[in-house]
Order: C-alpha cells, then structure tokens, then sequence
C-alpha cells in the first residue's frame, strides 16, 4: 500500500502524498518530540521535512525505503530547529 502511494506521489499526486503523510505523521511527531523536547518545535520540524520530502521525492530512488528516508530528513530539521 505505501509503496504504491510513493510511486504516486512521485508522479506528483498530492493526495497520495496527504495519505503518506497522515500514515506517518504521528511517528514522525515521536522522533521529533523525542529529540526536541517541545511540541511546538517538534510540530515546526515535522512540517518542514514534509515540505522537503515532497519536494525532493523524485529523488528517492528505492520507493520501499520511503519512511527511513523521511526519517532522516526529519531528523536534519530537528537539528536544525534545535
């Protein structure tokens, strides 16, 4: 199911990448929070390395790899944030 709404997403459908998005939001939230300590700079960083994520998802070459992926943007934003 997730790879299929990658492969979506990268040909630049945006409610594919919303239901990305929805599935991975809430452990997107815990990562951050977890290194963040703050709900409000943890929502801020969350927010941007979704803005990044769609930007850059052409890039991604291993669609299955999708959420480490995320992951790894989302923790460049906390630092970032931090």
């Amino acid at each position: 199911m997730q790879r299929t709404l990658v492969d979506r997403a990268q040909l630049g459908d945006v409610e594919a990448f919303d239901a990305l998005a929805r599935q991975v939001g809430d452990r997107c939230m815990a990562i951050a929070f977890r290194i963040l300590r703050d709900f409000d700079l943890a929502d801020d960083a969350v927010q941007a390395a979704l803005v990044t994520a769609w930007r850059q998802l052409r890039d991604l070459r291993d669609t299955e790899r999708f959420e480490p992926w995320l992951h790894r943007i989302l923790t460049r934003e906390c630092y970032a944030e931090a």
